[in-house]
């Protein structure tokens, strides 16, 4: 009776095991390969991985905009220079501008183009400006403005012929591009200037109202100055023209009575250049 049983348990036994070697041995189900998260889809609908190493380069980042205000700041430093302006000369657009995207913080702004008729109430101006060594763009734009300078203006009424006086005068700042003649500056001594025309009260006097007053008038009898190395000429002659302080007149010598051209020194003196 015992070998029975112990014949029964080894072929229990063996039976248990031949299940789990089966068990194990059994092929594994089918699962889905993992899909990389980044990877993109080709046109034909596999997998493409070289766009997964392709990088682009990265766009310059705009560090600050480009203004109207700095840009008409700085057209109007280079048009001061440029046509040695005096005064105040204030800018604006025409048209709007809209901010420009620059990639440093400062640009440098070259005018390509001047305005051909000089400083006007309206023109045209051409440039182009650059930022961190890139070449940020050209533009044509046009702008208005306007240029304040201090000028005489009359108290009174002064009539022809009248001397000015500084205490006839007020020095007020005007814009000068919206008169049509070229005004009289106050860092101009008026002391030194004829009334030519009647002029009103209040009125800014231009240089075409007024003449330099003479130092020397037809008539008078001057010493004239020749210099020529180290030759010093001195010699009497006759004034043929009025004229004032710098100015050239006509001159007649007095014992050979030729006529030639001298420039004014003083109300005494003229000088001949040869």
């Amino acid at each position: 009776m015992k070998i029975p049983a112990l014949f029964f348990l080894f072929a229990l036994w063996t039976s248990a095991a031949s299940a789990q070697l089966d068990q194990i041995l059994a092929p594994l189900p089918d699962t889905p390969a993992p899909t990389a998260p980044d990877q993109a889809a080709a046109p034909g609908g596999g997998a493409d991985f070289t766009s997964v190493a392709t990088v682009s380069a990265p766009a310059a980042k705009s560090v600050r905009n480009l203004t109207g205000d700095d840009l008409l700041n700085e057209i109007r430093k280079q048009l001061s220079a440029y046509f040695g302006l005096k005064g105040d000369l204030k800018l604006s657009f025409v048209r709007d501008w809209n901010p420009v995207p620059l990639s440093g913080k400062d640009f440098e702004l070259t005018l390509t183009d001047y305005p051909a008729d000089g400083i006007t109430n309206a023109f045209m101006v051409s440039f182009k400006i650059e930022s961190a060594g890139i070449e940020v763009g050209e533009w044509q734009i046009g702008l208005r403005a306007q240029l304040w300078q201090s000028v005489w203006v009359t108290q009174s009424s002064l009539d022809r012929g009248q001397a000015l006086d500084r205490s006839m005068l007020n020095s007020q700042k005007i814009d000068v591009l919206r008169e049509r003649q070229t005004l009289l500056s106050d860092d101009t001594d008026p002391d030194g200037y004829d009334v030519t025309q009647e002029i009103g009260p209040g009125v800014p006097i231009s240089k075409q109202d007024v003449i330099e007053r003479p130092v020397i008038h037809k008539g008078d009898v001057v010493d004239v100055v020749a210099n020529e190395g180290l030759l010093d000429i001195r010699m009497k002659a006759l004034a043929l023209e009025d004229g004032s302080v710098n100015a050239l007149i006509k001159m007649r010598n007095l014992d050979s009575s030729k006529e030639f051209n001298a420039q004014i020194l003083n109300e005494n003196e003229v000088r001949v250049h040869f």
